[in-house]
């Protein structure tokens, strides 16, 4: 089955057939808009006085053949000590990985929580024969796992 598709151009000021894609920039902006012959005319006209004042910009320079070699070689530079690090830290999840899977779990044993009495109230004239000595207290460690 043969298929035709036609593509038709309308003015996009006013909605006739437009003849041209007028191609401008402003700002870093390219834009594009169809027009007929007339508005085509007239949006030239219009930026005619601009672009007779304004200048074109400079092409940027070429880079030098040293200059881009040694670019170059910065960037292969840069991106193999970015592979080893990347094998290294590779490397290092393996054997963490293949050393937890080696050792056979190692079941907790039960703690008995070691009791301690409370300190008596203060009072002064226990204080001045024997000074009272603190309790050990061991206190549970926690770990935070916040970036």
């Amino acid at each position: 089955m043969a298929e035709r598709i036609q593509v038709e151009l309308v003015d996009d000021i006013d909605g006739s057939p437009a003849t041209h894609t007028v191609t401008f920039a402003l700002d870093g902006v390219t834009y594009e808009i169809d027009l007929n012959d007339e508005h085509a005319q007239e949006l030239r006209a219009l930026l005619t006085r601009y672009i007779e004042a304004a200048r074109k910009p400079k092409p940027e320079p070429a880079r030098t053949s040293r200059q881009q070699e040694r670019e170059e070689e910065q960037t292969r530079r840069a991106n193999k000590q970015l592979t080893e690090q990347i094998r290294g830290a590779a490397q290092r999840t393996r054997e963490h990985h293949k050393k937890a899977t080696e050792q056979p779990e190692v079941q907790a044993e039960a703690v008995e929580p070691e009791i301690v009495e409370p300190e008596p109230r203060f009072d002064a004239a226990a204080e001045k024969k024997e000074p009272a000595q603190a309790s050990a207290v061991s206190l549970p460690l926690f770990s935070s796992a916040v970036d």
